[in-house]
């Protein structure tokens, strides 16, 4: 960006981190891409970066007329520079005029797109591109210009000076806090029941922390907030996280592996754990059935999976592993809790005034002085207190992946 500007261009809108299938086995830690509208700006223009005294700007408005040349030395030089920290690295470049079609991402961040259908689509449009490694970058790379936004959130990301890459960051956690509580419109800031700063990455990568949320202002506030080692400069991302835009509905017979689902069943086998403190539960519709997963990274959520029982109507949100064939949760709707009911004592024998025994499972009850018969509805029973209440339950914050929507932000949500 820094370069582009220096060539006498300007950036259009905020610059986008797009995030795509979160599934995929052979993604990219994150699974995300960056793209620039690069041209000639026009009318009001907003600060979408910093850098010590000097701000970045990007024009609401303009014209993507920028010299293709120009772009492509650019963008092949930054690559060629600085991409190259793992031996799997494999980035992809794309410089169009034309949009591809919002299908592409679509596809992009539900399914699974192919490096020939890109590569021909771009070869369509008259894109420019450039691949390393296997090529695969410019999968990420179309489908993040592909995307026109039908929700969106914003992401302030500050980055670390190159000598501290890789050493221990500090962001104080106490001001993280007081950001996550001062600044209502951010999201994902701190988890307060394992006591985890989500704003600050766990790989040894350049960026010193991400905050997120739904007003570009005050995200810029919120930094302000946080007290940290020195930064380098910091930029602000129209992104795609925190959107939901991963999950699709789907009935049980037509989930494939890799996808993100919703599905609507009943609980048809009770939940179990198995060691590793990971816990199952079997779900059903009118289609067929499937195993539904809440892993040991997703803690105190796993008490509230532990609390169904057969019969309840659920809805569950999460990615689908191929082996083995499961759904791993990152939401749960209760619609309907089934009535649990506990034997507080068995029938009263009307002749003898004893309490009468069991005559096997679904015979009833039978005195053993007077041999007086009563069916199971005489003894008496109350309802259990399931403690669990019909409505949403969200992992925590700490096993939040990046495009799940926060209960937060759940007035905001559209499925489709």
């Amino acid at each position: 960006m820094e370069r582009v500007i220096e060539g006498g261009y300007d950036i259009i809108g905020y610059p986008r981190l797009v995030r795509l299938n979160p599934n995929i086995p052979w993604k990219t830690r994150g699974n995300g891409a960056i793209s620039l509208c690069v041209g000639r700006g026009k009318g009001r223009k907003v600060i979408i970066g910093g850098k010590g005294k000097e701000k970045f700007y990007g024009f609401l408005e303009g014209k993507g007329d920028a010299e293709i040349s120009f772009l492509m030395k650019i963008v092949s030089e930054t690559i060629e520079e600085m991409a190259f920290e793992g031996a799997n690295t494999n980035p992809g470049f794309v410089i169009c005029k034309r949009k591809p079609p919002p299908s592409i991402y679509w596809k992009g961040v539900r399914g699974i797109l192919t490096f020939e259908e890109i590569k021909n689509l771009l070869d369509e449009l008259g894109a420019l591109y450039g691949t390393y490694g296997n090529g695969r970058g410019i999968i990420g790379a179309t489908a993040s210009v592909s995307w026109r936004p039908r929700d969106r959130t914003y992401e302030i990301i500050t980055y670390r000076y190159k000598k501290r890459w890789g050493t221990k960051r500090f962001v104080d956690d106490e001001t993280t806090i007081a950001m996550d509580k001062e600044c209502k419109s951010t999201f994902d800031n701190y988890d307060y029941d394992n006591r985890v700063n989500r704003i600050v990455p766990n790989s040894p990568c350049p960026v010193l922390y991400g905050i997120r949320g739904e007003k570009p202002e005050e995200l810029i506030m919120a930094k302000e907030i946080v007290r940290s080692e020195p930064y380098l400069g910091w930029m602000i991302f129209e992104t795609n996280q925190g959107t939901d835009d991963h999950l699709q509905r789907k009935k049980i017979k037509e989930i494939k592996p890799f996808e993100s689902v919703i599905v609507r069943g009943t609980v048809a086998e009770e939940p179990y754990t198995i060691p590793g403190g990971h816990v199952f539960f079997k779900l059903s519709d009118s289609t067929g059935s499937i195993t539904c997963a809440a892993f040991e990274p997703t803690k105190r959520f796993r008490n509230i999976v532990r609390g169904l029982k057969g019969g309840d109507v659920v809805e569950v949100y999460g990615g689908v592993h191929e082996m083995p064939f499961t759904i791993n949760l990152e939401k749960l709707r209760i619609l309907k809790l089934k009535d649990v009911l506990i034997k507080l004592e068995n029938p009263i024998c009307k002749l003898c005034g004893k309490h009468m025994k069991s005559a096997g499972k679904g015979k009833g009850y039978k005195c053993m002085k007077c041999g007086s018969k009563a069916d199971e509805s005489e003894a008496r029973f109350k309802k259990m207190d399931r403690k669990l209440r019909e409505g949403f339950y969200e992992v925590p914050v700490c096993a939040r992946r990046h495009l799940s929507k926060p209960l937060k932000r759940a007035t905001k949500t559209v499925f489709n």
